[in-house]
């Protein structure tokens, strides 16, 4: 039967060119996010960009999370770190590596990245004033020496240590070398369309090994269904920043896999003590009163399908470095609740305004209404009205500020707890409630400790004491939603919402 032979010849060879396909598809990886960078300075972007200059620059060292979802500093350009006095930190840097443009990577490189870090103005609230010098010890160590004892500087070199090619950098300016950077990592910039498409290439002299992935694609679609459809038709590999309504679709659809993980952005309804409606807020048993009467299970569990983690009576998660183990969720005790309210002298409630944010997540509007009612429940009288992010930050900044009493907002600041927490401090800008003695005491020695242990145990003593003393409602952090095509492996998603591509490509430094 040679019409049947043939046809099993062509089925087999379609099959083959199809695998072949398949094979060389999986080459190239296409991430697909809501945000196009207006630049890819590694020392003044946000997060939606640092995933994209993340695979371009490599950092000294970057914040990490263990299997057991730790927070550690995690060594990369930098072998290992010292504290060898007070002030002054010293930094072992690796050995044999080059900035894609053939540069070596070396102390005088590694001088010039950390003054630009310095100076850079999205690192100035935590380092404006604290350099002193950047001192050259060998070709592949130096010291940052600080003009006073600050524990945390490490940390904040966690979040931007990245490196960039000294004489590339001089030669162009940090306009021009901004648009098109030259660093150590795993990919090139090859090109961009502006509010299309960026598009990385394999540096095949990368010192971790060549990438197996030869190119990524990061494509801008703004709309979240967008991305959705996009990832279902096989457009894209990964999908960030998946709609919660389109999760279960996604575990259905045998050819993709959705990935979670909490988030480090920390949703709480904050206390405004300044406020002059406030005046029941400024005892500690009303605070505690209103912890009570919120059920965080059932909003996680009815508003956000279980993908969301209470936080465990403080302003910290496991995720965060200086995270409290001792410490468990308020329970849900209207009851108790409205004993601490007659307590405070309180029988019957009083009336406050309620602002919550609404936009980011569709469940946000819910979730603030939500709220409301379980307040009404033990006795208040709320007033309550939902505003986007951009029109909250303007009445917050406002002088006099024109937020209410009570608003519900999610900030993201970081792995570190010192850093997360540095925004309540005295005379920090999101210090809007009475906040305990010991709390400030803690974080005063946290600020000077070079010692990590004792660092994390001020740090977690500064925990129990918002626990004892809440400045806040602590709420939720809602998971992360990843889509990825069935191929990719290797991929992990990150708690920050950045992307680091490299472990996924390269073997492990």
């Amino acid at each position: 039967m040679p019409h049947a032979h043939n046809l099993h010849r062509l089925l087999m060879a379609v099959a083959f060119a199809c695998m072949v396909s398949t094979a060389a598809s999986q080459t190239t990886l296409v991430v697909a996010q809501s945000v196009d960078p207006p630049t890819l300075d590694p020392f003044g972007t946000t997060a939606p960009y640092v995933s994209v200059f993340a695979q371009i620059c490599e950092p000294l060292m970057y914040w990490d999370t263990d299997d057991a979802g730790a927070a550690y500093l995690r060594m990369h350009l930098a072998t290992a770190y010292r504290w060898t006095d007070d002030v002054t930190i010293r930094f072992d840097l690796r050995e044999g590596v080059r900035f894609s443009n053939g540069e070596p990577f070396d102390a005088r490189a590694a001088k010039l990245s950390l003054e630009q870090l310095f100076a850079a103005f999205n690192y100035s609230q935590w380092l404006e004033g604290l350099l002193d010098e950047v001192r050259i010890v060998d070709d592949h160590t130096v010291d940052v020496v600080l003009t006073r004892s600050a524990g945390f500087v490490p940390s904040v070199l966690a979040r931007g240590s990245f490196q960039v090619a000294p004489e590339d950098f001089t030669a162009r300016g940090a306009e021009v070398f901004n648009q098109s950077p030259v660093c150590t990592g795993a990919w090139k910039l090859d090109g961009w369309v502006r509010d299309d498409s960026i598009t990385l290439v394999a540096n095949p002299d990368y010192w971790g090994g060549t990438p197996s992935i030869d190119r990524i694609v990061f494509r801008i679609i703004p709309d979240d269904n967008a991305r959705v459809a996009a990832l279902e038709a096989g457009e894209i590999d990964i999908a960030v920043n998946v709609p919660l309504a389109a999760a279960n679709r996604i575990e259905r659809n045998e050819s993709l896999r959705l990935l979670s993980i909490p988030s480090l952005r920390q949703f709480a309804m904050f206390f405004d003590t300044d406020n002059v409606n406030a005046e029941p807020l400024h005892d500690v048993r009303v605070r505690l009163a209103l912890n009570l009467a919120i059920d965080r299970q059932a909003l996680c569990d009815q508003l956000f399908a279980g993908r969301c983690t209470p936080m465990a009576g403080q302003f910290l998660s496991r995720f965060h470095a200086g995270h409290n183990p001792a410490l468990s969720i308020y329970p849900f005790d209207p009851a108790r609740a409205r004993e601490l309210l007659a307590e405070a002298g309180y029988p019957n409630g009083f009336a406050l305004e309620y602002t919550y944010t609404a936009g980011r997540y569709p469940q946000d509007r819910q979730a603030g209404e939500a709220m409301a009612a379980y307040l009404r429940a033990v006795g208040l009288t709320i007033t309550e009205r939902a505003v986007d992010f951009p029109e909250w930050a303007r009445q917050f900044d406002a002088r006099p500020r024109e937020t209410t009493a009570l608003y519900t907002v999610g900030f993201l600041f970081g792995q570190d707890g010192y850093l997360s927490l540095l925004s309540y401090v005295p005379g920090a800008r999101f210090r809007t409630s009475i906040m305990p003695a010991a709390f400030d005491e803690a974080m005063e020695r946290a600020a000077v400790a070079t010692d990590e242990a004792q660092r994390i145990a001020d740090l977690q003593a500064a925990m129990q004491a918002i626990h004892d003393e809440p400045f806040a409602v602590y709420l939720y952090l809602i998971d992360d939603l990843y889509g990825v095509r069935a191929w990719v492996e290797g991929f992990r998603p990150r708690p920050d919402q950045t992307l680091r591509l490299t472990d996924m490509a390269v073997p492990r430094p």
